[in-house]
């Protein structure tokens, strides 16, 4: 992950749970979205500019520099809260693509998007523009808990061949992917679409 700042030009539950969600439905790429939006930093933490000599507002942006063979997605489903001194389980579907393109998220597109084609080093190294072509991934694991918050089951989704299966402890079916759809997230596995489509070729070969 990585936090950029740009100063003036001389930008429980998480809100894609919440807020502007409440009226329709929860996904994760408003999940996303809201976890990439640039926070304006108050009065008490301005940034100092080089030119200006002065500590001006400025914005803090989270963006990921860097992505992986594997993208896991941890969705927030227990809250606890000590000023309210109680705990619950949270069990807004959430809605999930197959297909997921992380490029939006990348900290060399959200650079680009605001600075133009300038090129701003990350302790030392430079974001990879590689990644924005390794950006789509399939999802190919869902794992979802049903019950309370101190007592539940847990069930995994298995893609194999493009074939869903259900792993509930010792019992193995195949299922349609509407179920996995229907199904209350609480992690997503997602994995590289070139490695993906690979993968499913050598099933395919043996």
């Amino acid at each position: 992950m990585a936090s950029t700042k740009s100063n003036h030009s001389c930008n429980g539950e998480a809100d894609g749970m919440n807020s502007s969600q409440n009226r329709g439905i929860s996904t994760l790429m408003g999940c996303l979205d809201s976890f990439t939006r640039p926070e304006r930093l108050g009065t008490d933490q301005k940034f100092f500019c080089q030119q200006c000599q002065v500590r001006q507002e400025s914005l803090k942006q989270m963006s990921i520099r860097k992505l992986p063979l594997v993208s896991c997605f941890h969705i927030k489903r227990f809250e606890h809260s000590s000023t309210r001194k109680m705990s619950r389980k949270v069990d807004r579907y959430l809605q999930f693509p197959f297909s997921l393109d992380m490029a939006t998220y990348l900290s060399s597109s959200i650079l680009r998007s605001r600075f133009g084609n300038r090129i701003f080093p990350f302790d030392g190294d430079e974001p990879d523009a590689s990644n924005e072509l390794l950006s789509e991934f399939e999802l190919f694991a869902v794992v979802t808990h049903t019950g309370k918050l101190d007592a539940g089951h847990y069930v995994t989704y298995l893609r194999l061949s493009n074939q869903w299966y259900k792993c509930d402890d010792a019992w193995i079916t195949r299922v349609n992917e509407n179920i996995v759809r229907a199904a209350q997230g609480y992690m997503m596995f997602y994995v590289q679409k070139m490695l993906f489509y690979k993968a499913s070729e050598k099933q395919v070969a043996a």
